[in-house]
């Protein structure tokens, strides 16, 4: 009976985006930067990437299936759509993975995190 709960409560808590159930390991940033969705440009701070995705904070009202552009250096405007929103963080997958070779190139140029969140 007991491992009925525990599927139960892994199937519960799967469904939280907070729940890592990333494909790709993410890299810790600290980086200002700007999604434009709606033909605005807004303001975020990028906590987390990968070549598959990143997170975000931002007060903007941002909504889930949105497709959006965020400025990240050497690749620009990466189209994106919004995943998962939640307490002021974003959730946001690429349309297209980021290249090896430029992912590495890019995480030389992005300043690592210092800060917990």
């Amino acid at each position: 009976m007991s491992s009925l709960f525990a599927n139960l409560d892994h199937v519960l808590r799967s469904r939280d985006p907070a729940v890592d159930q990333r494909r790709a390991p993410r890299d810790l940033v600290d980086l200002l930067s700007h999604v434009t969705a709606r033909h605005r440009a807004h303001s975020v701070r990028i906590i987390n990437l990968s070549p598959l995705g990143l997170m975000c904070r931002s007060d903007e009202a941002l909504g889930v299936g949105e497709r959006i552009t965020v400025w990240l250096p050497l690749v620009q405007d990466m189209p994106a759509d919004i995943r998962w929103v939640e307490d002021g963080r974003i959730g946001m997958e690429f349309i297209e993975p980021i290249k090896p070779r430029i992912y590495d190139a890019l995480m030389t140029l992005i300043p690592p995190r210092q800060t917990a969140w």
